[in-house]
């Protein structure tokens, strides 16, 4: 390293030194650091030793040996800027630092212009600009940074009032060994208000992979959560997860009759005849001899774990529902879509819902979910995992001799701990809260009781929203 380069570092350790002499001379007396400042050269602390030259040496040594008597070197601040003063008039020389001062303070104005773009370039760094895209490609890039800030936050969290037809229920949500309990408040244009949640863990001892197996413990874990929610009068509805449900879709042509003793029926169950419980459901109609039956499968066992356990509560009960099918339904009223594909993403799995022909709806259970692909140390897992479930999809689709639709719609629990709610999805995938199918209010730090080990429970609150306001 040369003299000149030398002397420039110093100069720039010097006007570092002095901004934090600046902070601290704003709270303590300027005379008494000056004092100090005195008091320490007094000391003669060896700085030569940073410099090689003999001249260079001897200048700095006048300096220091001199007493603090001069009247330009010696302003409350003037012992860095003496130093600093005389190696710039002397050599010519400036420390990076002020150099880096002047540039900032000359391109404030253009910085200033581009302060939201490097903001949301920053928060958001997979997000590249292809300069060789078309001129309409161009206009519509800066629309994708607007899809990062919440736009919709103030809609999503603004202040719904009950009125007089307003009601209160109970909703217990159960996935991956979480029990989400809500209380919810609708009003008379369907507008949803969450007024308390409580998340807990469920031990595997007290519901195994889908049974209840402790109905008397699980039953006073939810009856302390209703009391604490003030809930334990209002009617519940429970939603349980996806990954518990099967469902296909016949034409009534296809049937010699519709029940859980048709053979066509059973045949698509994945439980044996005496464990399946199934429920159909008339939908729109091909024709009047030709009607669409949804056909949902799920495990007696299982059913009745849930039945039995709210008999012991002893309150009214709504329904117990599966979480996908009831989604896929309000959102189809709104996509005018042939084919639509929803996925649901849990911990564990993925349940791809894809229905064709309107509301023709079949169920697809993907054996994995955001678990393999959630770490706050690699972003990129969850782009994988996206990547992964495409092909999956893909596969699906074209057993059906389809094409995919321009969006695949996306929520469940698991989508909060794949990705950050301001962080887009990958293309093609879209959330199903951008989608604003309910208008509900949720927040949180407004309410009594919330209560979560989760980062985030958006999706969980969503599903909730979605499903009450149906009722």
């Amino acid at each position: 390293m040369n003299k000149r380069e030398l002397l420039t570092k110093f100069l720039s350790t010097l006007d570092r030194f002095e901004n934090v002499y600046q902070t601290i001379n704003n709270n303590l007396n300027a005379n008494k650091f000056s004092k100090k400042i005195e008091s320490l050269m007094k000391k003669r602390i060896d700085f030569l030793k940073l410099l090689t030259s003999g001249i260079y040496k001897k200048k700095l040594k006048q300096l220091f040996n001199k007493r603090i008597d001069l009247p330009h070197y010696l302003t409350t601040d003037s012992f860095l800027k003496g130093i600093r003063l005389l190696i710039q008039n002397k050599y010519g020389l400036t420390s990076n630092v002020y150099k880096n001062k002047e540039n900032k303070e000359t391109s404030n104005r253009s910085k200033s212009r581009n302060k939201l773009h490097l903001i949301l370039k920053n928060r958001i760094k997979f997000i590249k600009y292809d300069f060789n895209k078309t001129i309409i490609s161009r206009l519509y890039y800066p629309l994708n940074f607007i899809k990062n800030v919440k736009i919709n936050n103030y809609f999503r969290n603004k202040k719904i009032k009950p009125d007089k037809e307003s009601f209160t229920i109970g909703v217990v949500y159960y996935s991956d060994h979480l029990v989400t309990i809500a209380r919810l408040t609708l009003n008379k244009d369907n507008q949803v208000i969450v007024e308390g949640v409580i998340e807990l863990p469920v031990q595997g001892d007290v519901i195994g992979d889908r049974v209840i197996e402790q109905k008397n413990e699980f039953s006073n874990i939810l009856l302390d959560s209703f009391d604490l929610l003030k809930i334990d009068g209002s009617p519940l509805l429970v939603i349980l997860s996806s990954s518990f449900f099967n469902v296909h879709t016949f034409y009534s042509s296809e049937l010699k009759q519709i029940s859980n003793t048709d053979k066509t029926v059973q045949s698509k169950s994945p439980y044996l005849p005496n464990e399946t419980f199934i429920e159909f459901l008339e939908l729109s109609k091909k024709s009047v001899e030709d009607k669409l039956i949804r056909t949902v499968y799920s495990n007696r066992q299982l059913i009745e774990s849930w039945t039995d356990t709210l008999d012991m509560l002893n309150i009214p009960t709504i329904g117990i529902v599966p979480s996908a099918p009831n989604i896929f339904d309000i959102l189809k009223s709104k996509v005018p879509d042939e084919t639509t594909v929803l996925i649901d993403i849990e911990i564990t799995k993925t349940i791809v819902m894809f229905g064709r022909n309107s509301y023709n709806l079949t169920s697809h259970s993907i054996p994995y979910g955001s678990s393999l692909y959630s770490s706050d140390e690699n972003s990129d897992l969850s782009n994988n995992y996206f990547q992964r479930i495409l092909v999956s999809i893909e596969l699906i689709v074209s057993e059906y001799q389809e094409t995919l639709p321009t969006f695949i719609y996306v929520y469940g629990k698991g989508l909060d701990h794949l990705l950050d709610k301001e962080i887009p999805l990958p293309k093609r995938f879209k959330r199903l809260s951008d989608m604003n199918l309910v208008d509900y209010s949720y927040m949180p730090e407004s309410m009594d009781i919330h209560e979560s080990d989760s980062n985030s429970i958006e999706s969980t609150i969503e599903t909730l929203s979605l499903i009450s306001s149906c009722l």
